[in-house]
């Protein structure tokens, strides 16, 4: 081990930082409470998060429901901050972080711990660093591509597939809310599409982008021939959407 008290390492493997396995019964387990109010698409990773948390501070032997959440203190959360800093990228450390603010706050309103030693565990900076974006935009080509793909594609997967990537592309939809929608989400009167699985379990409404519907072949079975023209409200993506229905048609 390290004699310098700032190394991440040093100050996540001391042995006098190390927190004893404690069970709490469910109802009064923060870790618990705080992952209950956790919308379903956030609470595997917090969840996640908060079993690595629990291992640093107890040397392996402590997971998120059984580290005694009520005894760590600000020594024992910038600990955890120095490794996630050095360990893991800033988003990925600085969303980590959340994780057992949430649950020290829980701790709090539980009776478990003093505001002020609730105050000062969490009082923690964030990760520091500017990183490259993730991702990038799509070229024309490239989107004009998969399109191309799609309609080269006569039967019902190549239909779906296209509208897929439209209502991606042009609503700015993240996976889960894509994989999340059903056919009953999509007004055939006003073309509106409602969108249940936001991030946060937050819900909103696009619309037409023009005010126009597409074709709709839901009462009878079959996929739908063209691509949904809906942009969120308020519109800022409709000239993707025209963007998209250029490209599917190689224009």
């Amino acid at each position: 081990m390290t004699d310098d008290p700032t190394d991440a390492t040093a100050l996540t493997t001391a042995a006098e930082l190390f927190l004893t396995p404690s069970p709490t019964p469910h109802d009064q387990n923060p870790a618990a409470v705080y992952l209950a109010r956790l919308a379903p698409g956030s609470r595997r990773s917090m969840r996640q998060a908060l079993n690595l948390i629990a291992g640093l501070l107890s040397g392996g032997r402590a997971t998120a429901l059984t580290l005694p959440w009520s005894s760590v203190r600000y020594q024992h959360a910038q600990a955890v901050r120095a490794r996630l800093a050095a360990d893991y990228a800033v988003a990925s450390g600085n969303k980590m972080l959340a994780a057992p603010r949430g649950v020290l706050r829980e701790s709090w309103r539980l009776g478990q711990i003093s505001a002020e030693d609730f105050h000062r565990a969490a009082d923690l900076g964030s990760v520091k660093g500017s990183p490259l974006p993730r991702g990038r935009a799509l070229a024309a080509g490239e989107l004009r591509a998969l399109f191309t793909h799609c309609s080269a594609d006569k039967s019902v997967a190549g239909a779906r597939d296209a509208a897929l990537l439209a209502t991606l592309y042009a609503g700015g939809l993240r996976r889960s809310e894509a994989v999340a929608l059903d056919l009953e989400d999509y007004s055939d009167e006003d073309g509106a599409l409602a969108v249940r699985a936001g991030k946060g379990n937050k819900g909103r409404v696009a619309t037409s982008a023009r005010g126009r519907r597409p074709p709709s072949d839901a009462g009878s079975g079959r996929a739908p021939t063209a691509l949904p023209r809906v942009a969120p409200t308020p519109p800022p993506f409709s000239s993707r959407w025209r963007r998209a229905a250029r490209s599917c048609r190689g224009g």
